[in-house]
């Protein structure tokens, strides 16, 4: 059964099922807030568990998952919607099946050629091409994103990193913190509102002191907002 109670994309069940109908059995991929919708049936196939379920059980899954910021791994999708670039992370354990990244930093691109990055917390991959590696190491590395379907707590869509490549071990300063993974974000909103953002030329011509107060100010206020929600 569908939950549509604080959904931010539908206002009931009956809107949802006009845009299924809308959009059934096409090769749309549907962006909604937190996420998109591919309704293409064949890339239902792409779904790892995703012939045990029907195909409206696949597009409601799809459509919840968008709805569930901090419960799905909502960087690794914007990876396998778009263009992976680059994985950075620290080895927190090691099994004899898989490895644990304390952290996994992520850089992506969208097609349009703006890139976007973030970083997904204690994430589990298969150990094979990582078992020369020990705890503590950090590596880079390239990985194909893929969707799963989680069945812990009822049926959900997860994403997560398979087929790694081009391994690295790297120094660990190389890995950013929160503050500068917040302040890169809050780099992209300013520009993205300032006055002379379509005539920019990639050179920023605001007042030095003046924008880095402003970085400060939004970074804690960020920093206010999310302890707020923990």
């Amino acid at each position: 059964m569908i939950n549509l109670d604080k959904n931010e994309n539908y206002n009931s069940l009956e809107d949802w099922l006009e845009t299924k109908r809308v959009y059934y059995g096409t090769k749309t991929g549907l962006q909604l807030y937190g996420g998109i919708v591919d309704f293409d049936p064949d890339k239902q196939k792409d779904l790892v568990g995703g012939e045990k379920i029907t195909y409206d059980e696949y597009l409601d899954l799809q459509m919840e998952a968008c709805e569930k910021e901090g419960k799905v791994r909502c960087n690794f999708a914007k990876c396998y919607h778009y263009i992976p670039l680059e994985f950075k992370g620290k080895i927190e354990r090691i099994t004899g099946k898989a490895v644990c990244f304390k952290r996994i930093y992520v850089s992506g691109m969208y097609h349009d050629g703006t890139c976007f990055e973030g970083k997904e917390d204690h994430v589990w991959i298969d150990k094979h091409g990582l078992e020369h590696y020990s705890v503590g190491d950090c590596l880079s590395f390239c990985a194909e994103p893929y969707r799963y379907i989680k069945t812990g707590n009822g049926k959900q869509i997860d994403f997560g990193l398979r087929h790694l490549e081009n391994i690295k071990e790297i120094e660990k300063y190389e890995l950013p913190s929160d503050d500068e993974l917040m302040l890169q974000s809050i780099d992209a909103i300013i520009c993205e509102t300032c006055l002379y953002n379509e005539q920019c030329f990639g050179i920023c011509i605001r007042n030095e002191k003046e924008l880095e107060y402003l970085r400060k100010d939004m970074l804690r206020v960020v920093k206010v907002s999310k302890s707020e929600k923990e």
